[in-house]
């Protein structure tokens, strides 16, 4: 899997060089990779909004007759074993050398041979990570969209009350305006919320107080809410670290500061699991988590749960329809098959995305992703509170310490299945997530074959 460097095929004589050797010699970071499935054993951690995806993909690494898997009929015939470990997106950042860390934290070995991240790391991260180099090298880490995700905002109503809307019976749904207001400390009680028909009822129910819940540590998931609050109010907000927009707020050590105004309950455990724990425990609650984590739990859907309850997830604005006296607000609901206890897909087949002031997507993987987020300038065709989880990986294994050749060839092997259409992103479906645009896809593909030793 050693890269062919451009110096030793310059000694080629050019009579006998194909237009493929010389396709080859300027491709960026391209990976000849070694025998498929020659690998070793290898572990990731990270976000636990990938923890789902993360266990369908290890599964079937060793199972799917797919051409990019290790069932012990592809390559070598050999099964190397990928195990994954939700922690979060920041200690997957911390792991890799991003931000404030100890020495003990990093590592590079076959026990964290990839992390992913729901907070695509940033000029900062990105450079942070390249300086465990051994020789800093431009372009060697890669940020891979592997899936994209629905963050979904799920409630526990006041004891003894009902809610109920006119877009979805027997829940809520939030309007942008409305969304942004909860999370800046501005609604404060449970009767402001009257969104196309919302009505909350129950003896007072309508003056009870939002408590809102949110994690303790850096999370990807409080990135990506963040960052479409920023869509909506791009204005500035007082925090104890000073006047600072959403997006400065989304991203690094600020992950974890929230509006004065907000006063939020604090998770005690990492993950979005003790997110929906903490929430299902406090009447008059509201937090956020990943769709398949939060279905996994069965927390605010399936029996005893969903519209009707005290607990369930709401809609979210996905655009308007109408002109003038007429024009209504749309709303959309995180799954594909609404509130309910079976696994479906996260609906976002048809979610826009923005990259801030640039083209969507980014030029690569190994460009920065930190920006990318949805678009709100124009109605969605499904939900409008979509994003990515990312993986972060190397094409050049060999400059960080602790690696060898062998995990390298796993990482390339594995990913590859990840990014290949038949294989990994094919899982997605039915897994509650959704596989990446064609858009995407085309740069994930080149992405994970370009990892190399």
């Amino acid at each position: 899997m050693k890269v062919q460097s451009a110096r030793r095929l310059s000694f080629v004589p050019a009579c006998v060089i194909s237009a493929a050797a010389v396709a080859a010699m300027v491709a960026p970071s391209a990976a000849s990779a070694g025998v498929q499935c020659s690998g070793a054993n290898i572990t990731g951690q990270g976000a636990a909004v990938e923890g789902v995806a993360q266990g369908v993909w290890t599964a079937n690494f060793n199972t799917s007759t797919d051409a990019k898997a290790c069932s012990g009929k592809q390559g070598n015939k050999a099964k190397p074993t990928v195990t994954y470990n939700s922690t979060s997106s920041g200690a997957g950042l911390r792991s890799w050398g991003a931000e404030d860390k100890s020495p003990t934290e990093i590592n590079f070995g076959p026990g964290n041979a990839f992390f992913a991240t729901a907070e695509a790391p940033n000029a900062t991260q990105q450079t942070d990570i390249q300086s465990q180099e051994s020789t800093s090298t431009p372009d060697t880490i890669e940020t891979l969209p592997v899936t994209q995700y629905a963050l979904t905002v799920y409630v526990n109503l006041p004891t003894g009350c009902t809610a109920t809307s006119t877009g979805a019976s027997g829940r809520l749904v939030l309007s942008d305006k409305t969304l942004e207001a909860i999370w800046n400390g501005t609604i404060k009680e449970w009767g402001e919320i009257t969104d196309d028909g919302d009505a909350i009822t129950g003896s007072g129910c309508a003056t009870d107080p939002i408590v809102p819940v949110v994690r303790k540590e850096k999370a990807g998931t409080t990135n990506t809410l963040k960052k479409y609050l920023g869509l909506i109010n791009k204005g500035t907000l007082s925090t104890s670290k000073g006047p600072e927009s959403w997006d400065a707020l989304s991203e690094g050590s600020l992950n974890v500061v929230w509006p004065t105004a907000l006063a939020p309950t604090l998770t005690t455990a990492e993950g979005d699991a003790a997110e929906a724990d903490k929430v299902a425990s406090i009447p008059g609650s509201i937090g956020y988590s990943n769709l398949a984590e939060l279905r996994v739990l069965n927390l605010f859907s399936g029996t005893g749960n969903g519209a009707g309850t005290a607990k369930f997830w709401v809609e979210i604005q996905n655009g308007t329809k109408g002109k003038g006296a007429s024009l209504k607000n749309t709303y959309q609901d995180p799954s594909s098959n609404g509130d309910s206890g079976t696994a479906a897909s996260a609906n976002c087949k048809d979610t826009a995305y923005t990259n801030g002031e640039s083209s969507f997507p980014p030029p690569a993987v190994t460009a920065l992703w930190n920006e990318v987020t949805t678009s709100i300038t124009k109605p969605e065709k499904t939900y409008s509170l979509c994003n990515f989880a990312y993986d972060v990986v190397s094409t050049k294994y060999s400059l960080l310490s602790g690696t060898s050749e062998a995990e390298a060839q796993a990482v390339h092997d594995y990913f590859g299945f990840v990014a290949d259409k038949k294989g990994g992103q094919k899982l997605l479906a039915g897994n509650d997530y959704y596989g990446v645009p064609k858009e995407v896809a085309a740069e994930l593909v080149s992405g994970a074959a370009a990892i190399g030793y």
